[in-house]
């Protein structure tokens, strides 16, 4: 049973792509340590490599989007919907989108980094620190936002585990 209890975590649309990329099962391992990891239609229609079926058999909740939600403040229509359930249910929203994290903490919500969450799974004996850091490395070259300087920050902290 994870530490995190009964929390629910909300994926974002691009850390749900990067890590499906990298490493498929680690959204598995996120349901393992959250109990439940929600992803809304609306994100999940974005991520093209990971079918609503594939997404179930990895212990990912399906939730639909309201239909009225629509992009404003800078936020695209899934980074709403992550607002949306953040504010209403009071969930943790992984993320490395600085706007969505910005609007997320202003509203009074959790909000996780993507590679912090790898060592959140590394601290719980859910994942080696060695496949903690291949996916640290696989996600940086998919995603150019993830900076050398970041990944070896990463790297650091990963090392001090």
């Amino acid at each position: 049973m994870s530490s995190a209890g009964s929390n629910r975590l909300y994926l974002r649309c691009k850390c749900s792509h990067r890590f499906n990329e990298a490493d498929e099962d680690i959204l598995h391992e996120l349901t393992v340590y959250w109990t439940k990891v929600y992803i809304p239609t609306r994100v999940l229609y974005e991520v093209k490599e990971l079918s609503p079926e594939r997404a179930e058999a990895l212990g990912l909740h399906i939730i639909e989007t309201p239909i009225d939600l629509v992009a404003s403040g800078g936020l695209s229509g899934p980074d709403c919907a992550c607002l949306h359930f953040v504010i209403a249910e009071g969930w943790t929203c992984i993320t490395n989108d600085k706007l969505l994290r910005r609007a997320c903490i202003r509203e009074g919500g959790t909000v996780v980094w993507g590679l912090e969450m790898l060592l959140i799974l590394v601290k719980a004996g859910q994942i080696t620190k060695a496949r903690a850091g291949g996916v640290a490395e696989k996600v940086s070259v998919l995603n150019p936002e993830i900076t050398h300087s970041i990944l070896d920050t990463f790297r650091k902290l990963l090392l001090a585990l």
